[in-house]
């Protein structure tokens, strides 16, 4: 069978927490969850034709995927996305059936699991997985080419059956990574890929784990089994990306070092093999270690990216994080010391934040710990988190909103945040004053101009911070 795998086209993306001006020039980085599936059908397949499909990083409007979906002519799309995406997903969903109305539409990717019956709500789609779909899609592939119509033993799917949506009981966690093939990157132009503060110009992202144990109360991935790949198995990979001329990593678990003798490992291997490739992680502030820092360094991470959230700790309580500010403090310093760029994360119109001074707190201890670069949002409480249901129990959040959008999507779509203390109006303008405050220091932007490697890089980042501090 033909299948193409589709990230559809990003014309209609709706922005949350994170401003679009920030969101727009962050970079592209490969569908990792469509290049898993890829590889786990042509590792255990011989005659299925898959082709991937990825509109951001061609720069596909619908008029080019049009083109692509009719030279090709696929039996099954299978298409990924974020709810921010759900537009476009549903408009390549009917672009596909107005091509071949007895093609088969399979949704999967973070949408699909977050809201997998809502999902099915749509005529376009056919099948819906949610969780971890490699092998869940692929039976599913093996079953629609056998004509079996039998579609109640494959885990995590929902389907219709005589008018009515069942939903199958959820997929099994693949609890050994290292069985799962690489995702073959071969199968993508790996020069199209970039991420706009790094130091190289090709890309990619990387997944060396999946799960986080961890119980954020703005999390709606909390307590998920965390499960790692094996040193060995991941510096393997890693060389077949340098061997590709990938020049920078970036890995993008839930949290990196969680397993910290893990990440020792993973340092001490790339260092005996010798390997010169840039990556980068996201990482959990209290897990950090002078000794891990130094090692990663020596290793070849050149950055390092953190969820700090707020300035306070009363905040990092009201939040769970599980940190207090003297250990943002004492990490940032030993980042100082090192030649690693630093990432940090902050959210505003937090539930502990009940004035313009709460909120100017974070802003000035982002200023204080002064990471290379900061990403500020406004808190934008979603479904399945802590803060969601405990805005719905006290009625500051009315949970038809999201159920709403989800199944009748409209670009003009605005998710609710946290307006106990502050508008919405008032907490985009202190958001804007965040950006301003943190980038617009003349030091700063002079530090950040003389580590400019490439005209390449200059002008990725002249246009990204243009749009931010404007």
């Amino acid at each position: 069978m033909k299948i193409a795998l589709i990230n559809p086209p990003e014309e209609n993306r709706v922005f949350t927490e994170v401003p679009s001006k920030v969101n727009l020039k962050s970079g592209i980085l490969p569908p990792l969850g469509l290049l898993y599936i890829e590889s786990y059908i042509h590792k255990h397949t011989s005659h299925h034709i898959v082709r991937i499909i990825d509109c951001p990083a061609e720069e596909y409007g619908y008029d080019a995927l049009e083109k692509e979906l009719r030279e090709f002519a696929p039996d099954i799309i299978g298409i990924t996305g974020h709810t921010h995406n759900l537009i476009d997903m549903l408009k390549t969903s009917q672009l596909y059936k107005n091509i071949n109305p007895d093609g088969i539409v399979v949704w999967g990717g973070s949408h699909a699991s977050a809201f997998s019956r809502q999902s099915m709500t749509f005529p376009e789609t056919d099948f819906v997985i949610y969780g971890e779909g490699e092998v869940s899609f692929k039976r599913l592939v093996d079953n629609i080419e056998k004509k079996d119509g039998d579609f109640s033993g494959i885990k995590g799917l929902l389907f219709r059956k005589n008018g009515e949506v069942v939903r199958n009981e959820p997929s099994d966690y693949v609890m050994n990574l290292d069985e799962l093939p690489h995702p073959r990157r071969t199968v993508l132009n790996v020069k199209k890929y970039y991420y706009t503060i790094g130091k190289e110009t090709v890309a990619s992202g990387f997944v060396s784990a999946r799960g986080c144990p961890y119980h954020c109360t703005f999390c709606c991935t909390p307590g998920k089994t965390f499960r790692s790949r094996s040193a060995g198995d991941v510096v393997d990979e890693m060389e077949e990306c340098h061997a590709l001329g990938i020049k920078e990593l970036y890995f993008v678990d839930d949290t990196f070092n969680v397993d910290q003798p893990r990440v020792i490992e993973i340092c001490n291997e790339i260092i005996r093999r010798g390997i010169n490739i840039s990556w980068n992680f996201r990482g959990r502030i209290n897990l950090i270690t002078k000794e891990q820092l130094e090692l990663a360094e020596k290793a070849g991470c050149t950055r390092i990216q953190l969820g700090i959230e707020t300035g306070t700790d009363e905040g990092m309580k009201r939040l769970k994080k599980g940190l207090k500010v003297e250990d943002v403090r004492r990490v940032f310093k030993w980042l100082k010391k090192s030649k690693m760029t630093s990432v940090a994360y902050f959210m505003i119109g937090c539930p502990h934040e009940k004035n313009r001074e709460d909120v100017l707190k974070t802003i000035e201890f982002a200023k204080e710990i002064d990471p290379d670069y900061v990403l500020f949002g406004v808190l934008t409480p979603y479904p399945d988190t802590a803060v969601y249901e405990e805005g719905v129990e006290r009625g500051l959040i009315d949970p038809c909103v999201w159920e709403n959008f989800v199944t009748n999507p409209s670009p003009d779509f605005h998710p609710q945040v946290w307006t106990e203390f502050m508008t919405r109006e008032q907490l985009e303008e202190l958001l804007d004053l965040a950006y301003k405050k943190f980038y617009r220091r003349p030091g700063y932007m002079f530090k950040r101009l003389l580590e400019i490697k490439s005209g390449q890089e200059l002008w990725r980042k002249i246009k990204a911070g243009l749009n931010i501090i404007r």
